[in-house]
C-alpha cells in the first residue's frame, strides 16, 4: 500500500478533526470516512471532539431556523463602537 493511502485509512489528530468539520458541510469520500471511523476508535479525544462539534453544529442550525433574531439595544451598539474605536485607535 503506498504512503498517500495509508495516510488517508489512518489520519492523524489534526487531519481526524478536519474531516469530521468537512463532513458537517458535505460528504467525504468512502477512503475519507473509513479513515475517519478507524480513526475514532482509538482517539478518545477525537471522539469528544467530534461529539461536541456535532452539537455545537445542530445548536447553531436551530437558532439560525428561530423567527425571533436578538437585537441589540441602540446604546449597547453604540458603547460597542466607541469600544472598538477605542482599540483601533493607533
Amino acid at each position: 500500500m503506498t504512503e498517500k493511502h495509508l495516510h488517508t485509512l489512518l489520519p492523524c489528530c489534526k487531519e481526524a478533526t478536519m474531516l469530521a468539520e468537512k463532513q458537517l458541510q458535505q460528504p467525504l469520500s468512502g477512503l475519507q470516512r473509513i479513515g475517519l471511523r478507524l480513526h475514532l476508535m482509538y482517539c478518545t479525544f477525537c471522539r469528544r471532539y467530534v461529539k461536541q462539534s456535532g452539537a455545537i453544529d445542530r445548536y447553531l442550525h436551530d437558532y439560525m431556523q428561530q423567527p425571533e433574531k436578538v437585537t441589540l439595544e441602540e446604546t449597547i451598539k453604540l458603547q460597542w463602537k466607541a469600544l472598538i474605536a477605542e482599540k483601533l485607535k493607533p
